[in-house]
Parts: C-alpha cells; sequence; structure tokens
C-alpha cells in the first residue's frame, strides 16, 4: 500500500502525468484523514469543495487510532532532540506509513529530515 500526501493528490488533480497515471492504476493507493483535509481546504468554491470530497472517496483511508497519539508526542519529541523540526501534520503522516507499514509518497522535504531520525519510515520512489 502507499500513502500518498496531499502535495501528490493535488499535483495528480491538477496534471495526472502518464506517470503518476501508471502508478495510481497499478497500486493501491491510500490517503488520510490530514491528507483528506489538506486538499479540501483548497477547493476555491463550495461546489469543487463536494466534487474533491467526492473524487477522494476512491482511495483507501488510514485511520489514526487513539493510542497512536502518545507515540505522536514520542515522535515529536525524538524529532526536537535530533534537531528535527517539521510540521506537526507531517509527522502524523509519517507516523501513519511507519504504523500501517505502507509506503510514504510524497515530495515534501520534511519526510526525509523524519527518515534521517526514522530509518522505518519508507518512502516511494517513483
Amino acid at each position: 500500500m502507499i500513502l500518498a500526501d496531499s502535495c501528490v493528490i493535488i499535483d495528480y488533480l491538477r496534471n495526472p502525468t502518464p506517470e503518476a497515471k501508471k502508478i495510481f492504476s497499478r497500486n493501491e493507493i491510500a490517503i488520510c484523514g490530514v491528507v483528506k483535509a489538506e486538499v479540501l481546504r483548497g477547493a476555491p468554491s463550495s461546489s469543487q469543495f463536494l466534487k474533491l470530497d467526492k473524487a477522494l472517496e476512491c482511495f483507501d483511508n488510514i485511520t489514526f487510532e487513539e493510542e497512536y497519539w502518545v507515540d505522536l508526542a514520542q515522535m515529536l519529541n525524538n524529532l526536537k532532540s535530533q534537531g528535527v523540526a517539521v510540521p506537526f501534520q507531517d509527522a502524523m503522516i509519517a507516523l501513519l506509513a511507519i504504523k500501517s507499514g505502507a509506503l510514504l509518497w510524497t515530495a515534501d522535504k520534511h519526510f526525509q529530515l523524519i527518515k534521517s531520525v526514522y530509518p522505518s519510515l519508507t518512502l516511494f520512489k517513483e
């Protein structure tokens, strides 16, 4: 399974390249609540919001379990102690990828920083 970050979903919706189409069609692609919220917040209108929301239903959903909150706090503390500062939502996405065993598909450089401290984070390469 591949957990797609919001930048991947947004790029695909704006400009679906042949390479991206192959990846989307040949793999089980998932999103999480953070990604869904990030994509939807960029909707320019109510009608676009509804269309995006409907389009996102085709993806599997990886949920953030209650017990992950302590793990997330530990991750953020560990990152901070290593001098790595990343957005809260990126840490959530990385933790979900690790916990679910999913590859993380992203273009965001924050995830390379997280991987430097958490080598169990596996990034998908196109």
